[in-house]
């Protein structure tokens, strides 16, 4: 095992000026929450840069057009946030359901990316919400990565993960299933970004956790809704559409005929939650029939 050096800038130019001078391999860590959780050894060597001392990494500015949220922020932050939660409830939703409190107040939204993690509750809000990350590489530089173009491992530090304002539909939501009440780690979870006016929806991003190794868009199921009236036909063909979508990206597994149960009743209350309505109105109780 090689020699391990730690350093912990206290601000960006302190950190490009790491990068600049480190010839090695540079690991990364924020909170460390999935370091604890799964048990991970340290690295075996090179510079191991603690991200949490940096000021201006953990930061939350949604009041202009994008929605700007710091590598560092932690995820209790995104939950708490007002400003956030108006803008996009799915998000601070997904951020509410992350864990533990405990896990909450050190995981960042960074880490949550970079980690990867098939049922990381945050990512399927930034897919739907076609979020772009601020990132810098070895040689310092910045450069903007759509989510999806993002590859874990590549050497990049996530600085800052943009929410388009442009993108931004007016409701949305995120639903999770795990094993049990509190605490779990999803086994399926969903986001909704939508408009929806006059009993109608307008344009609809989905996007799905835990049914394959990164967040799916599911088109299948924004098909189904987009330009539709919100009725019980419309949610069946939505309802068939999201089985159809477990269908597709796992097919065999044996997680397979679970999941095409499970979310039909995920996908009811994700439209539900939406649009604040209740899922045991009868609209939704006659689409599951």
């Amino acid at each position: 095992m090689g020699e391990v050096s730690v350093a912990a800038p206290a601000h960006m130019a302190e950190l490009r000026a790491l990068f600049a001078a480190t010839e090695g391999p540079i690991t990364f860590i924020a909170g460390g929450t999935d370091m604890l959780i799964a048990r991970r050894l340290p690295p075996a060597g090179g510079l191991l840069i603690d991200l949490s001392r940096i000021a201006g990494m953990g930061f939350i500015s949604s009041d202009g057009g994008d929605i700007r949220v710091g590598g560092a922020t932690t995820v209790a932050a995104i939950a708490a946030d007002d400003g956030l939660r108006a803008r996009l409830p799915a998000l601070a939703e997904a951020a509410a359901q992350c864990g533990s409190v405990q896990i909450r107040n050190r995981a960042t939204v960074g880490g949550n990316i970079a980690n990867a993690a098939p049922a990381a509750d945050l990512l399927p809000v930034l897919v739907a919400a076609g979020a772009r990350l601020e990132c810098i590489g070895r040689d310092g530089a910045s450069r903007e990565l759509a989510i999806y173009d993002y590859t874990p491992g590549h050497g990049y530090l996530i600085a800052q993960v943009i929410l388009p304002g442009s993108g931004l539909l007016p409701y949305s939501a995120f639903v999770k299933l795990g094993p049990r009440q509190d605490l779990s780690i999803s086994r399926l979870n969903i986001a909704l970004l939508a408009e929806f006016r006059d009993g109608h929806f307008g344009c609809v991003r989905i996007a799905a956790g835990a049914l394959g190794p990164r967040p799916l868009r599911l088109p299948l199921a924004e098909v189904a809704l987009a330009g539709k009236d919100l009725c019980s036909a419309t949610l069946r063909d939505f309802l068939s559409a999201l089985t159809a979508e477990v269908d597709a990206a796992i097919p065999g597994r044996n997680s397979q005929a679970y999941k095409r149960h499970a979310i039909t009743g995920l996908g009811l209350d994700l439209v539900a939650q939406a649009l604040g309505l209740s899922p045991r109105e009868r609209l939704f109780e006659d689409a599951a029939r």
